[in-house]
């Protein structure tokens, strides 16, 4: 399958990874090469580079590098690194045209990332450990062992370089490889191999687990427009629930917690992820993607109009169309305002008498948050004209004694 493809095969100078590339030149792969060049080591950095290059020169393989910086902000050096690499390799996979990655990792990375996500606290995810394959990243040692490897570089006399930060303690994964993995060789002999068929139990049963939750989605999750319903009342029957209920929104960035308590309380209470908004209904939850919540725009509307975030017109004759309003002219001064709601606002509707919130006619509408958070309001001073394409204010419709007409046209 992958002998027709692009492969970019990502290096770093260690036995790993060159031997990775020398299999795949051998067996006469379409190839390119990424290196990654963290200057974490000074000149160790810059000789793992000249290795690299120096195959693939040889070779007549094309050759990418690139030097990066890791000192950022609020992320580890090892999490820095990683995002910027694989950011990098997307970039590389779009420019270059290649059609996968290939990575390194071998059995004994998996083992390790198993316990690294069990020290940190995982579902059933983090024990499945590395994936062989990540969207465009696939990682074809994972079921060979460190010292198979290191082997078989030997007997081909494969060039390698050691990484001397591999020896310190500095890092989790470094304490786990030279602490806790020869301790359980020692308990016993077969320990990282009976881990690696636990590994591979577990994402066997963590396929039907998705299978499973995809199901139960396909079944539940009923999109509507832009709005996905999840009837309440069937999530319940969901057990064990805390599990379900994981599987099903975590994908979203919601706490099974948090999501759980939204399936007993009233109409309206809402929680935010990163990306989505998910909101209690009448009896179902409302998942959607959360818009702009910033409830500060305001801007000025002069006679000419407005193009944006609203394209409004104004005219001294009727347009007809089904965005069309008649104002008393007598009863709005320019600049009007156009503007998000705000807690408290009240306005006279037409239809009815009396005064009525904005909140108040936003629940009757059934508005989402969303929805709330995208109306605009066409206000004159303090008063809300118009709840822009939904409801007008009656104390500026025209009478029967009214002198000056002006057309408003939505479009």
């Amino acid at each position: 399958m992958l002998h027709s493809k692009r492969l970019l095969v990502a290096v770093s100078g260690g036995v790993d990874s060159m031997v990775l590339l020398d299999l795949l030149r051998d067996l006469s792969y379409i190839i390119g090469v990424a290196h990654c060049n963290f200057q974490l080591r000074g000149e160790e950095s810059d000789l793992d580079q000249q290795l690299v290059k120096k195959y693939c020169n040889t070779h007549n393989i094309p050759f990418y590098k690139k030097n990066f910086d890791t000192d950022l902000p609020k992320h580890s050096t090892q999490m820095a690194a990683r995002t910027l690499r694989y950011e990098w390799f997307e970039e590389l996979l779009q420019k270059k045209h290649y059609d996968w990655v290939l990575t390194a990792h071998h059995a004994d990375d998996n083992i390790e990332t198993l316990f690294i996500n069990i020290t940190r606290g995982t579902g059933i995810e983090g024990l499945t450990a590395i994936p062989k394959q990540n969207g465009k990243i696939l990682r074809p040692l994972l079921k060979y062992y460190k010292s198979e490897i290191v082997d078989y570089a030997k007997t081909l006399g494969i060039e390698w370089r050691e990484d001397r930060s591999n020896q310190s303690d500095d890092y989790t994964r470094n304490i786990i490889r030279h602490h806790l993995i020869p301790q359980l060789t020692k308990l016993h002999p077969k320990a990282l191999e009976n881990t690696s068929k636990t590994i591979d139990l577990t994402k066997e049963a963590f396929s039907v687990i998705h299978q499973q939750t995809e199901e139960f989605r396909n079944e539940l999750f009923q999109i509507r427009k832009d709005v996905t319903h999840i009837p309440i009342k069937s999530l319940k029957t969901l057990q064990p629930l805390s599990f379900w209920i994981h599987q099903l929104f975590s994908i979203y960035g919601f706490d099974r917690g948090e999501v759980i308590k939204l399936l007993d309380v009233q109409k309206g209470k809402f929680i935010f992820s990163k990306h989505y908004t998910l909101e209690v209904g009448r009896g179902d939850l409302l998942l959607y993607k959360t818009v702009n919540r910033n409830m500060n725009d305001e801007f000025e509307v002069f006679e000419d109009g407005l193009n944006d975030p609203v394209k409004i017109r104004f005219s001294n004759e009727q347009v007809n169309g089904e965005n069309h309003l008649s104002l008393d002219a007598s009863t709005i001064s320019f600049p009007l305002k156009l503007r998000k709601w705000k807690k408290g606002d009240r306005f006279f509707p037409t239809g009815m008498t009396g005064s009525k919130k904005v909140a108040k006619f936003f629940k009757d509408e059934n508005y989402t948050s969303n929805e709330k958070a995208a109306q605009w309001l066409l206000c004159s001073g303090n008063d809300i004209v118009w709840i822009v394409g939904k409801r007008l204010d009656r104390r500026f419709v025209p009478s029967k004694t009214t002198e000056k007409v002006i057309h408003i046209n939505l479009q």
